[in-house]
């Protein structure tokens, strides 16, 4: 499931770009100027991308310089990927050209069958589907968020049956409140129990696996967990995942649904080499670095048809189906959409294949592992008088990726995220008296050490 997609075989990502847009341009849709302008500023991007032959932290500075925020000197900047991530200049840049040239031709033919804009979006599915190793495009449906996608599940399904003993639900304890404080509200109106996993951070892969299969029985209908919790970052080992797995599909009813919203950017995800879920939700927004309002929900064929969809609308050719589509489809079923960021996620996609070709510290997925591991060695490897701060993530690589959460007691001063912020070094996130740092690949080690200096002053500051 975490293996790297092999992109050798696909065509360059000019030719991916080229397929996007021609058709629109030769329809007198988007200028030849447009086209070019728009081009042009993704090419210098992939140029930037592309060009490997300098030190490590040489190359990632000059994929910083690719956003906004790095030419705004004396604020605070991003390092809270787990919430939201800004978009590369030029990114943002190609979305406005074709808001502004999509605003131009809203005629409703272009956005039916066989019009330029279902064109487009369908090309975006198959540019998500390829970098999630999805071979069927129509078993990704395109929403509008990790949430959504988490509630067409806990929502959507439809097949409980009441009596004894009662039908149930396997959920961790740190899932996401959309995939677990949603279920128990689902749980008012069905009859089903929930039952909860939880674990101690130092228990072996064999203890956390066990904590979940003694859980999981002939009445269990979904076993879900984040594959990477959004608040401490606990990383649920791979291993764990396979056992898991393995032991749910000895009961045909069972589904098993991962969040993977802190995988999805961070991680190499390949949904069918050694499958591990039945379902997998993600954002774009987060570390994907992709268009706000843009999220994604794979789900097998066999299992589609075991939900009903809250929203039933148009689909994304104006077209209300006469049944429901077997495949992802169907949760798509949600009006007129903002085709602009769908078309810009295939455009998102197209820059993600050209940053997974790096190899070692110039790989995204090893360079947001590198980040964190030098943050946490930061902050806990000190020398003398130093203090180290005491981590709540797991201190393990294996047990985290890409997020790191510290205590951080404030006494009588201001939390440390807003006292970080305020003092126009970086945002981060937290809550109470703790503290949340994302480093991801737009952050240097520069960054890094700015930010655990600021930290040190407000500790230093009581």
């Amino acid at each position: 499931m975490f293996d790297a997609i092999d992109y050798s075989s696909a065509p360059a990502a000019e030719t991916a770009l080229h397929a996007l847009f021609d058709p629109v341009c030769e329809a007198g849709i988007l200028t030849k100027d447009e086209l070019a302008h728009l081009s042009g500023e993704i090419d210098e991007l992939l140029e930037v991308i592309r060009n490997r032959n300098r030190p490590v932290e040489e190359y990632w500075n000059a994929f910083r310089a690719q956003f906004g925020f790095a030419q705004q000197a004396g604020e605070p900047f991003p390092m809270n990927a787990a919430n939201l991530c800004p978009e590369p200049t030029a990114l943002l840049n190609a979305a406005n050209t074709l808001r502004l040239q999509y605003n131009d031709n809203v005629a409703q033919q272009t956005r039916m069958a066989r019009g330029l804009r279902v064109q487009q979006l369908e090309r975006a599915r198959e540019y998500i589907a390829a970098g999630l190793g999805v071979s069927r495009p129509s078993d990704v449906a395109l929403l509008r968020n990790a949430s959504e996608a988490n509630n067409a599940v806990n929502c959507g399904y439809r097949g409980w049956r009441a009596g004894q003993p009662a039908e149930n639900v396997v959920l961790w304890t740190e899932n996401h409140p959309t995939n677990l404080a949603a279920w128990e509200l689902r749980r008012r109106g069905a009859p089903f129990e929930i039952r909860m996993v939880n674990f101690q951070y130092g228990e072996s892969d064999d203890q956390i696996a066990d904590a979940f299969i003694r859980n999981i029985d002939v009445n269990t209908r979904f076993v879900s967990y984040s594959a990477i919790s959004n608040g401490k970052g606990f990383r649920i080992p791979d291993g764990v995942m396979m056992r898991i797995w393995d032991h749910a599909a000895r009961f045909d009813h069972c589904h098993v649904h991962v969040d993977g919203t802190m995988v999805w950017g961070a991680r190499p995800v390949s949904l069918e080499h050694e499958p591990l879920c039945h379902s997998f939700v993600s954002s774009c927004h987060k570390w994907f670095l992709g268009p706000k309002e843009t999220g994604i929900l794979y789900m097998h064929p066999s299992k589609v048809q075991n939900f009903t969809p809250s929203i039933f609308a148009y689909d994304y050719k104006i077209e209300i189906p006469e049944q429901l589509p077997n495949t992802a489809l169907r949760f798509e079923l949600l009006g007129q959409r903002d085709d602009v960021n769908i078309i810009t996620l295939a455009v998102t996609q197209i820059i993600w294949r050209e940053l997974a070709l790096g190899v070692g510290s110039y790989n995204p997925y090893q360079r947001v592992q590198e980040l964190s591991n030098y943050l946490v060695d930061s902050l806990t490897r000190r020398q003398p008088p130093a203090r180290p701060w005491e981590l709540l993530t797991p201190a393990s690589p294996d047990r985290r990726w890409g997020i790191v959460r510290v205590s951080a007691p404030r006494g009588s001063k201001p939390p440390l995220e807003q006292w970080l912020f305020d003092n126009k070094i970086v945002g981060g996130g937290g809550g109470g008296d703790e503290f949340r740092l994302c480093p991801h690949i737009y952050n240097t080690r520069a960054d890094i050490d700015k930010v655990v200096l600021g930290m040190d002053t407000w500790r230093d500051s009581r």
